[in-house]
């Protein structure tokens, strides 16, 4: 899914088709790539377009349940329907401030509202606990950059890539910006190093 990103207003559309989400806002409720995570939600029942009337009912005999809940806001996430996605994640993260599954979503609720401010609350947050996740660091790095942070969004591409040289999103993002900040050199380096990748991987 393509992201927005610089300068004014035309830049920001016209960027929007370069920058993509290194999540690619795929459904990360019980089924996230990082193995923590993974981990984490293995015990919980599998996501399905079942009606959420069933665990809203349920939720009103037992509302501290978090695995009813985690449930009920991946139905309503898968649904599109985010601002309920996001009422039942922030009673699971008053419940469990540390509930990485729930501090992902939040972070990619927000993402894909494109309330930048917030999706950095909660990306940080997840990123405490699992400092090595390339994809949410990718994803912050949009946010600051979206929030017109160039600094900060190319200071945490450079970090995701000395953690993990081989995340080819990290690559792509940074040349995008590399080249809008007129540092046109670095730029070509990155998407080379992009290009070069996502070529080895096709080829497989």
């Amino acid at each position: 899914m393509l992201r927005t990103q610089i300068k004014i207003h035309c830049t920001l559309c016209f960027i929007a088709f370069l920058m993509a989400s290194c999540n690619n806002s795929e459904l990360k409720v019980s089924s996230d790539k990082n193995e923590n995570t993974e981990k984490l939600q293995q015990n919980l029942p599998s996501i399905s377009m079942d009606n959420p009337e069933s665990y809203e009912l349920a939720l009103k005999t037992d509302s501290l349940n978090t695995d009813i809940r985690l449930k009920l806001a991946a139905i309503y996430y898968t649904n599109k329907n985010f601002d309920k996605a996001i009422y039942h994640y922030l009673i699971i993260n008053g419940i469990d401030k540390d509930n990485m599954a729930t501090l992902l979503n939040l972070g990619n609720l927000y993402y894909d509202t494109q309330r930048n401010e917030e999706a950095i609350k909660y990306y940080e947050r997840y990123l405490k606990l699992d400092k090595n996740n390339s994809n949410v660091r990718c994803d912050l790095a949009t946010c600051y950059m979206n929030l017109k942070n160039t600094d900060k969004a190319i200071s945490l591409l450079r970090e995701n890539i000395k953690i993990n040289f081989n995340h080819p999103q990290s690559h792509y993002n940074l040349s995008v910006i590399l080249k809008q900040t007129g540092k046109t050199a670095e730029a070509e380096e990155e998407l080379k190093i992009y290009n070069s990748m996502s070529h080895g991987q096709a080829n497989k």
